[in-house]
């Protein structure tokens, strides 16, 4: 995946000083900023597609409202001038052609641009896909990554450079003086003029490169200031550290908006005729009209100029147009109603239903009596069900308090019964609870007898979170019905939250946490609010929470997602919730070790770098790598990229490696090394939970567009297992005192699910007979006998196998092999020659794909391509490779889920003693009693192996391999 997003406010900067003024003739409206904001943009995507095209775009706008960094420092941009009295009408209006281009136009109360694109931007990079930020600013640099994940791109035209200029870790260096990770020190210490942050006085850019490059960091270099031996500088460094820090503040981007689309949000549309005409005719562009009708190949006289945006129309131009009848009518295409159709028509009338009953806060009421909680619960068993929500001190369900419970039981009812909230000051300090709060044991005695009642539905959004919650506090909440994971069964991951949701199919714009509680450092915890604003906040969560139940529940009927929720979604959630309260045990002492080690081998490896190179110089730094590769040291193979500056990737190294080049290995290893101990030996001990001493991750359900599960905080999922010192990690992960870890694993379930799938008489028969596969392809493709094949022929059939699934062609296996790519594109068609079933598959699922807009799993999950029939031919060259191996992909999820849903069950029945604890993409960790493994892992195989039966039966055997270590490397 690729994440595009444009820096909005930039632009609209950038397009007004660089253009002429321009004036609607209609009504002299100054419109010559929004015409070079509609032509940078789409000149934008149309340039990023001969490079990697996009799969997300946004355009992130500024808002007018201040930040938290105005709480911080008052005079932060004092001394911004106010806009151009003739710009001001044009900044909704850019916001209008954003949208009119199909793309997602951002702007958030409290939060810069800035710290918008950060948060999408790491959100991005931890699901491993690509980020380009268009924008020079050098504010965003520091979201630089070294291994390229996260660019900048350059749109502005400059004298002797290329009209794309990328801005990756040496263009920083060269800005700064130091490396991406070190920006914000740096910039904390020289300030910045026009945001006026203050900075160091006397302390310019590099001198504070040279400082931070000596200490480290910026607190290390405030510490050891009296170590200084320029006094000048000493003193101005002693004088104003206390500047430094608020800098440092100010400069720093968060990384944690609460954002109201998810990135799943972003995917990025074909440009509308009907969206785009309209606006660009009542805006009275005429020449770039007529380059798009070309484009798109469509008649611009088929579309009336937009009513609110011509001359004499609604004067808030950026507003989009309402509808009483819109929602109803999304709700009507959503579910591909037919008028007149039973399932389908009761959905249409409950979504209209709900719209009629407006939200009303006066409505609301905060429980403070037990008369009235023990009403409640009467209430709640005369109507069998009730939405419910807890509000707790934190995000980690495993460590968070509860400060309060939300209920509702019909349309527009929301009642909320605060235990928490504190008085001024720490708890801990005296503070106390404020009055008007009933006892928090009181309260959880009343609910525990509903919440464990079977006959009681409870209606939640993300119900795991509060299950495990309630767990801590000994109730076990069930049964559960979860909006969250009815809007994935019926749109995937493109509405998750309970904002963008409500939002979606109620065209209500619900209180956010930010408002109720602040942002940025300031931010309040739940339990520091004062009790009527938060009541309103959490009553209005159970509210929406129930009025989302009615609309989509009776979606799933409409539109045959009922078996897809109730066997697969619905009850995931509850075991998922019991596996991460139980966590895994991390031993601290080995990480330590490992990191120990590793920081020294990485310190030999830094200094054999220099010996090799005969100078030293910056590992980090591409750029000066590159110099000492293939100018200083004159070796072939070079490329160069669009920036001039050496290619130094992983892929150049390793084939320099191979090549017998020390220096290139020697950085090779170097890289491995810092990157794990960066992301997992020096970061998996404060995961540690103080109260089990374990570490819990938290699994995401709903946010993969295949199935697949997310492992998050931490990111258990992709620790390395393919190198030596990668599999180091996994031994940190062990089996308590007295237990022993097991690990099973399906074996090659992706590729007998093609062959299953697409019907592959010869590797349905290898599978069956249980032959080498890999060798097996070989055979068949090279004519080798299977006896004594050499180990090469066998790893490109390898690549091969593995790399159809993922529609490889024949340059990316050139680049995995090492071979000319006509070399690779005989291999592929080969291939497909000797399994023609293959590549019938292959083209039944991209012409699949154009006409359904979604593929199917062999469950009957949909995964939905709404961009399936997109006029950018690298679009629909991305959808067509995606569609061949989603439902492969989406299958083997879906049968690991089934797998798990009945584990505990079957485990139970079987009277067998083993705690799953993780699951890993294709594989499951169990903990069990020593001495009792053999069993355990028969008993695992066997739910494993038949896991898609009866739904699915398979026409090809399910293997899974099972050990069993005292830690996890072993295991596997």
């Amino acid at each position: 995946m690729h994440l595009l997003l444009v820096d909005g406010s930039g632009y609209i900067f950038r397009a007004f000083h660089a253009l002429p003024p321009l004036n609607r003739k209609s009504d002299g409206l100054p419109v010559g900023c929004v015409q070079g904001f509609c032509n940078m943009l789409f000149k934008l995507t149309q340039d990023m597609d001969i490079d990697e095209p996009p799969t997300h775009v946004a355009v992130i706008f500024d808002h007018s409202a201040k930040t938290f960094r105005d709480e911080i420092y008052s005079d932060y941009k004092a001394h911004r001038p106010s806009a151009p009295e003739e710009l001001v009408p044009q900044f909704p209006l850019t916001r209008h052609a954003t949208r009119a281009f199909s793309i997602a136009s951002i702007e958030m109360e409290g939060w810069e641009a800035d710290d918008i694109m950060a948060t999408y931007a790491c959100q991005a990079k931890s699901r491993g896909w690509k980020v380009t930020i268009a924008s020079s600013d050098k504010d965003l640099m520091q979201l630089v990554e070294m291994d390229g994940s996260i660019r900048l791109l350059d749109t502005i035209p400059r004298p002797g450079q290329p009209p794309l200029r990328w801005i990756g870790p040496d263009e920083v260096f060269t800005k700064f003086g130091v490396t991406p990770d070190k920006v914000i020190d740096v910039q904390a210490l020289c300030g910045d003029s026009v945001d006026n942050v203050p900075g160091v006085p006397g302390i310019g850019v590099k001198t504070a490169a040279e400082l931070i490059n000596q200490y480290g960091d910026l607190e290390t270099l405030l510490a050891r200031a009296e170590e200084i031996k320029q006094p000048a500088r000493r003193q101005k460094l002693v004088d104003n550290a206390e500047l430094a820090r608020i800098s440092k503040q100010l400069v720093t981007l968060e990384q944690a908006v609460p954002l109201e689309i998810d990135l799943d949000g972003l995917a990025r549309q074909p440009m509308a005729p009907s969206a785009l005409f309209p606006f660009l005719k009542a805006m009275e562009f005429a020449t770039i009209t007529k380059r798009l009708a070309g484009l798109l190949d469509a008649n611009p006289d088929d579309f009336e100029p937009d009513p609110d945006l011509k001359a004499g129309g609604n004067k808030d131009m950026g507003a989009p147009k309402k509808s009483a009848d819109l929602s109803v009518a999304k709700a009507k295409l959503a579910a591909n109603v037919v008028p007149g159709t039973g399932p389908a028509r009761f959905a249409a009338s409950e979504h209209a239903r709900v719209k009629a009953v407006p939200i009303d806060y006066d409505a609301y009421r905060t429980v403070t009596t037990a008369e009235d909680l023990s009403a409640i619960v009467s209430r709640i068993y005369a109507r069998g069900h009730v939405a419910i929500d807890t509000e707790t001190t934190g995000l980690d369900p495993q460590q968070a308090d509860i400060v309060g419970i939300c209920l509702s039981t019909e349309i527009g009812e929301g009642f909320y019964i605060p235990v928490g909230h504190a008085k001024a000051g720490d708890l801990l300090a005296g503070g106390g609870l404020l009055e008007g709060q009933l006892p928090i044991r009181d309260v959880l005695d009343a609910l525990k007898p509903v919440l464990e009642d079977p006959s009681i539905l409870k209606i939640g959004q993300n119900s795991k979170y509060d299950m495990e919650v309630f767990e801590r506090y000994g109730i076990a909440m069930a049964p559960i019905d979860d909006t969250m994971l009815m809007s994935y069964a019926l749109d995937g991951p493109q509405y998750n939250g309970l904002d963008v949701l409500a939002k979606h199919w109620l065209d209500h714009k619900t209180i956010t946490f930010g408002e109720l509680a602040g942002t940025g450092k300031g931010q309040k915890t739940f339990d520091q609010l004062e009790i009527a604003p938060a009541a309103r906040y959490a009553a209005e969560d159970a509210d929406v929470t129930m009025r989302l139940w009615h609309v989509l529940k009776p979606r799933l009927a409409a539109e045959n997602a009922t078996a897809l929720y109730e066997t697969l979604e619905r009850p995931l959630a509850p075991v998922l919730a019991r596996m991460e309260a139980r966590g895994i045990t991390v031993d601290r002492q080995i990480l330590n070790r490992l990191s120990g080690d590793f920081a020294q081998r990485a310190a030999a490896l830094e200094a054999e770098a220099y010996e090799l190179a005969g100078q030293s110089f910056n590992l980090g730094s591409p750029k000066q790598l590159g110099e000492i590769l293939f100018d200083k040291m004159g070796l072939e193979g070079g490329t160069k990229t669009k920036t001039g500056a050496w290619s130094t990737g992983a892929d150049v190294l390793e084939d320099l490696a191979l090549k017998g080049v020390p220096l290139a290995r020697t950085i090779v290893d170097w890289r491995q090394l810092t990157k794990l101990m960066g992301t997992y030996t020096d970061a998996l001990p404060t995961y540690i939970n103080p109260r089990t001493g374990r570490v819990h991750t938290s699994y995401s359900q709903a946010s993969v567009l295949t199935g697949r599960l997310s492992s998050n905080e931490p990111n258990l999922q992709n620790i390395p297992v393919r190198t030596g010192d990668g599999r180091k990690i996994r031994t940190a992960f062990v089996a308590a005192p007295g237990k022993i870890l097991i690990s099973a694993d399906y074996s090659q379930i992706e590729l007998r699910l093609l062959a299953h799938i697409a019907d592959i008489g010869a590797l349905k028969d290898a599978f069956e007979e249980g032959l080498d596969i890999h060798a097996m392809t070989a055979s068949e493709m090279f004519n080798v006998p299977v006896k004594d094949m050499p180990s090469e022929v066998r790893r490109r059939a390898k690549a091969i196998n593995f790399g159809i699934i993922y529609g490889i062609s024949a340059f990316g296996l050139s680049n995995q092999l090492g071979i000319a790519r006509g070399e690779a594109g005989d291999y592929i068609k080969t291939y497909f020659e000797r399994f023609p079933g293959i590549k019938d598959y292959m083209d039944a699922q991209r012409a699949r794909v154009k006409i359904d807009g979604h593929v199917t799993t062999i469950f009957g999950r949909k995964i939905q391509f709404p961009n399936a029939n997109s006029g950018n031919p690298s679009e629909r060259s991305f959808v067509e490779r995606a569609s061949i191996n989603a439902p492969i992909q989406g299958s083997a999820a879906d049968i690991i889920r089934r797998a798990m849903i009945r584990m505990e069950p079957e485990l139970k029945r079987l009277g067998v003693e083993a705690d799953m604890l993780l699951q890993v993409h294709d594989e499951l960790i169990f903990e069990a009693p020593e001495g009792t493994e053999e069993t355990a892992m028969s008993a695992i195989k066997t739910v494993m192996e038949g896991a898609s039966e009866p739904a699915v039966r398979l026409t090809v055997p399910i293997q899974v391999d099972a050990h069993a270590a005292k830690n996890w490397d072993e295991a596997h």
